[in-house]
């Protein structure tokens, strides 16, 4: 994979996950931090990115990995995905949010509602969650909210076999359908017109250019990004030049983001940024390489790459991220972090944070 081919362009990862983003665990220590630190630098440096957004989880480790990198990482602070919201309904969402800013969190997320059996989803415009998108929307604070999946999981005939293997196919037991999400959506949007959101994926809308195009009529101040599902490339690929018209019209409101984490090794990182990169920047036809991990489909029709204009890349690859969270990460706090973590159990973060304050 050739990196030197692409434009000299500051790019900036909104969606990496240092670890998996449901991990419960308190077992991190000093050394698994610093393994993750190199891991992700390397990636940084090899794929020719400038800064990544870390998705953090409830033990603060993307904290230790901001102030050990000042600068180079933004993070996103916890809260609840829908299957886990029920226990968070007496929650103060002013001060919980006031908190992770001041603990050094640059926004939200990621969190947002991943399929589940009805009977786990809280739905994203439910009461439980109307403080929280009030809080962002007096904060200012920039939120990246997950909603859907791809609609062939709602197939058992389409479902990928890899996606069957992780529980990821919702034909069977009693799952929201995809239109009932997005009316979540609609409705929260509808009801706080200032919060700014992205929505990972394309918002899983990849087959519908038209109806994208009208949410993002009604809604100024939604964002998608085009992190894979690799079947978000092969659907544009399909219709290259209708999309290209589209990236071109609206450059203003998507993202780059990769779901690195999903990925295992600096190898499988790179193949991620290097395919978004090469779909973005040339026309050339091409696959998934042989180095990408599992998740990323080889199909059996090639990629075709939309070559937008350099303008357009400079909006999608940077300036919008910064637009929205500000030139700079916040600064960590690193003694209240310390506090903090050890308040809550996570040890090993604290412990790890203790030799660099």
């Amino acid at each position: 994979m050739n990196f030197l081919k692409f434009r000299n362009l500051p790019v900036v990862d909104c969606h990496v996950h240092p670890w998996p983003p449901w991990r419960t665990n308190n077992e991190l220590d000093e050394a698994a931090l610093k393994a993750k630190s190199l891991e992700l630098t390397e990636t940084i440096k090899l794929g020719r990115l400038n800064k990544m957004h870390l998705y953090g989880n409830l033990d603060h480790s993307a904290l230790y990995l901001k102030a050990t990198n000042p600068g180079l990482f933004y993070a996103g602070g916890y809260v609840p995905w829908s299957f886990d919201a029920k226990n968070w309904d007496k929650v103060d969402w002013i001060s919980y949010i006031e908190s992770l800013v001041e603990l050094g969190y640059d926004g939200i997320g990621e969190m947002g509602a991943k399929p589940v059996t009805r009977d786990r989803h809280t739905p994203l415009d439910s009461p439980i969650y109307k403080g929280f998108w009030e809080a962002c929307e007096a904060e200012d604070l920039p939120v990246v909210c997950h909603v859907g999946d791809p609609e062939e999981f709602w197939s058992e005939d389409q479902t990928p076999p890899w996606a069957k293997s992780r529980g990821w196919g919702y034909y069977r037991g009693d799952y929201p359908s995809l239109e009932e999400l997005y009316s979540e959506v609609e409705n929260v949007l509808s009801r706080h017109t200032k919060v700014k959101v992205v929505y990972p994926h394309f918002l899983f809308l990849s087959p519908h250019m038209d109806r994208l195009d009208d949410f993002f009529t009604r809604h100024p101040n939604a964002y998608i990004d085009l992190t894979p599902g690799i079947e978000l490339v092969y659907n544009i690929s399909r219709h290259r030049d209708e999309w290209r018209r589209f990236f071109t019209r609206n450059a203003d409101r998507i993202l780059l983001g990769t779901d690195i984490g999903m990925s295992k090794t600096v190898e499988e990182h790179l193949a991620r940024v290097w395919i978004l990169r090469n779909f973005l920047e040339t026309s050339e036809e091409f696959y998934t390489p042989d180095s990408a991990d599992e998740l990323l489909t080889r199909y059996k029709e090639p990629f075709i790459g939309l070559d937008l204009p350099t303008g357009s890349l400079e909006k999608i690859y940077s300036r919008n991220f910064l637009r929205l969270w500000g030139a700079k990460p916040r600064v960590v706090d690193v003694k209240t972090v310390i506090s903090t973590s050890e308040k809550q159990g996570h040890l090993g973060v604290a412990k790890a944070l203790r030799s660099i304050s």
